[in-house]
Parts: C-alpha cells; sequence; structure tokens
C-alpha cells in the first residue's frame, strides 16, 4: 500500500515526463505565449525505452498550418533519445486575442513487424496563447520620438529667449532709473 501511494504521489507531484509502453515523451505538456505573426519554439524529447528499433511520428491532433514539428517522423534504436523541435507561429486570424488548445501525438510502431503489431502512443497537451497588438501605421496620431523631442528643444530654445529678453528690459530699466537718480 505504500508503495503504491508512493507511486501515485510521483505521478502527480512530478508530471514532466508522459510514457506509454514503448515510448517516453518530456515534458508533459507544452505552452505557447505568443503575438500574432511571432513564432517561437519548445524542445521535446522522445525515448524508446523497449529493446526494439521504433519508428516515430510527431504531429498535432489540430492547427497542422500553425504547429510544426520537426523532425516529424524518425528512427530510433532501442534505449534511444531524440529531441524535437515544436514550433508554433499562429497567422492573422481575427484582431482578438485567443487561446488555442489541442493535443501533439506522439506514436511509436516496431520497425520489424511481427503478426502482433502493437503501436504505442502518446498525446501530449498543447496551447497557445494569442496576443494582439495594435499595429501602428504610419498614419497613426502618435508622434515619433525623434519628433517629440526636436519641438521640446525648440520650445525650451524660445522659452529660454524670451526669458533672456525679459530681464535684459528689466535690467535695461533699472539701470536707466539708477542713472536718472544719481
Amino acid at each position: 500500500m505504500k508503495k503504491i501511494l508512493i507511486l501515485i504521489l510521483a505521478f502527480v507531484l512530478f508530471p514532466v515526463l508522459s510514457q506509454a509502453a514503448g515510448i517516453q515523451v518530456s515534458p508533459s505538456k507544452i505552452d505557447f505565449i505568443l503575438e500574432v505573426n511571432k513564432s517561437a519554439s519548445k524542445e521535446l524529447i522522445v525515448a524508446n525505452p523497449t529493446a526494439d528499433v521504433q519508428i516515430f511520428e510527431v504531429y498535432p491532433d489540430e492547427f497542422s498550418e500553425i504547429i510544426k514539428a520537426n523532425p516529424a517522423s524518425f528512427t530510433l534504436e532501442a534505449g534511444g533519445r531524440k529531441t524535437v523541435t515544436v514550433t508554433a507561429h499562429p497567422a492573422i486570424t481575427e484582431n482578438v486575442s485567443q487561446i488555442l488548445k489541442t493535443n501533439l501525438s506522439v506514436v511509436g510502431k516496431p520497425l520489424i513487424e511481427t503478426r502482433l503489431q502493437a503501436n504505442t502512443g502518446v498525446k501530449i497537451p498543447l496551447s497557445i496563447a494569442i496576443e494582439h497588438v495594435a499595429i501602428e501605421t504610419e498614419s497613426s496620431n502618435k508622434i515619433s520620438p525623434e519628433l517629440f523631442y526636436a519641438i521640446l528643444i525648440v520650445v525650451a530654445l524660445g522659452f529660454g529667449s524670451i526669458t533672456h529678453l525679459i530681464t535684459r528690459r528689466r535690467n535695461k530699466k533699472r539701470n536707466q532709473q539708477l542713472k536718472l537718480e544719481n
């Protein structure tokens, strides 16, 4: 009973490895947070724990135009491991943020066909959070930083010139009054 409890806790507390008979995949889920037309990649490690050479295929259950696995098909020797790069590249669809959810299927089958063909597979939950960012155009009302600083310099110089002229006139009037008093 104690061993069963430890096994259950191990699977609940450490969900970093998905496993089926004849296939091991890590991590157990993949999450992307992307902007539209920006891509990102994550790595998936596929292992062959069997004593047989196996052919593996990796593919998304949905959104195959957005999600790609490289390599999508490969062969692993007994005990071998392979790193697969999973890339997500959302195209422009709607002008709203959205979350896409599907599974990444990893399927393995023995290279040598036998009378009893036992294919194995694992489904890795995959989510893509797409964040839409407002795109600025040249016709937008925003001022570029260069133009803003140029305007700021012109205003500062104008203010400084006006202040200098006012101060100069006051000093001139005072000097004239002092001369008249003397």
